[in-house]
């Protein structure tokens, strides 16, 4: 069931009353398309700086990526989400998109990062974008790329055979 607040009260009087329910926001599901090319393109970017000589993992990329595009992660009131732990903890190994901002009485403060699986639609396309943008930076192709590429090669192939059937 999906709808506004008074739309669903009606209905709620026709559930089963044994039964226990859970109401949630609904919120739009990306598509796996996203996703894959998301994933995609983090793997060439860790790829990429492996080769240039930097010891970096696909999640590492990963994390790194959302935590410089990404959304902060905020509680049922709103209230940015984080942690703060004793110098030294690897914070890591308890969340993996947080983002150091601040030392303070022997400890580091963090803000977390929403998981990617949790981004909506909205929040997705600016991590893919800022993802983009680094991949552009060092000459992999975005989705942008090809599909120009894909256009130019049907523009010029679409030329070429009206060239083609004029001159016989």
């Amino acid at each position: 069931m999906t709808g506004k607040p008074e739309e669903l009260a009606m209905c709620l009087f026709k559930l089963d009353k044994d039964k226990i329910y859970e109401i949630k926001e609904h919120k739009d599901i990306r598509g796996l398309q996203a996703n894959k090319y998301f994933h995609k393109l983090v793997n060439e970017l860790a790829r990429y700086n492996r080769g240039i000589g930097h010891a970096i993992s696909d999640d590492e990329m990963k994390r790194n990526i959302n935590i410089s595009y990404g959304t902060l992660a905020t509680g049922e009131d709103g209230q940015i989400l984080g942690a703060k732990v004793p110098k030294g903890t690897n914070m890591y190994n308890f969340y993996p998109y947080a983002k150091w901002y601040k030392s303070e009485d022997n400890c580091d403060c963090y803000l977390f990062y929403k998981r990617t699986h949790e981004l909506n639609s909205k929040e997705f396309y600016q991590l893919i974008r800022g993802l983009e943008e680094e991949c552009k930076n060092v000459g992999i192709k975005t989705l942008d790329d090809l599909e120009f590429e894909e256009m130019m090669k049907s523009y010029d192939e679409e030329r070429n055979g009206k060239r083609k059937g004029k001159r016989v």
